[in-house]
């Protein structure tokens, strides 16, 4: 080829989805986040940030049942500014909760609560969140390298009563990202 060929012939940008799912893992992790009643419900919101040189971050939002439907929804987010990233995280626990709050956690629990709900869908018979085919790449790759945490997936006594009185599980009805 010659250099007249080779100079005309520029890189395309990268999608935003070819981004997370080439180069995502290379950018640093910034923080995770959880909501502080994931325990007593369940129902566990967990926020991954990856910042980039420019100061945006790439972040990965994760639902997940611990009960009994285990990761039922993900997404993944690219490139925006602190204002949104920290927006999602205030988001994570609904205003009317007062007693309720955010808390910081460190990568590794994080890792073993998202991917032990991936784990505990598929044990359950449910099928995996689609979008979790481009969020998992927010995460690191699940191939031991992450220290092992033993997570208590399943029964939950006070989720029992609920679920079993009102017929339905109202945690995971009103949540989408």
């Amino acid at each position: 080829m010659t250099k007249k060929k080779q100079n005309n012939q520029q890189a395309r940008p990268l999608s935003p989805v070819e981004y997370i799912k080439t180069k995502a893992r290379t950018l640093p992790i910034y923080k995770c986040y959880i909501n502080s009643y994931w325990i007593q419900t369940s129902l566990t919101v967990v926020v991954i940030g990856r910042l980039h040189t420019n100061g945006n971050f790439t972040f990965g939002v994760y639902f997940i049942d611990t009960y009994n439907k285990g990761l039922f929804h993900s997404c993944a987010t690219f490139n925006q500014k602190k204002e949104v990233f920290d927006d999602i995280i205030a988001h994570i626990v609904p205003k009317e909760c007062e007693t309720d709050m955010v808390v910081e956690i460190d990568y590794t629990l994080a890792h073993n609560i998202i991917y032990g709900g991936y784990d505990l869908a598929k044990r359950n018979g449910y099928k995996p969140d689609k979008d979790f085919e481009i969020s998992k790449y927010i995460l690191e790759d699940n191939d031991g390298t992450i220290e092992y945490i033993e997570i208590n997936f399943g029964k939950n006594k006070e989720r029992d009563e609920i679920v079993n009185k009102n017929g339905e599980d109202v945690y995971i009805k009103s949540l989408r990202c």
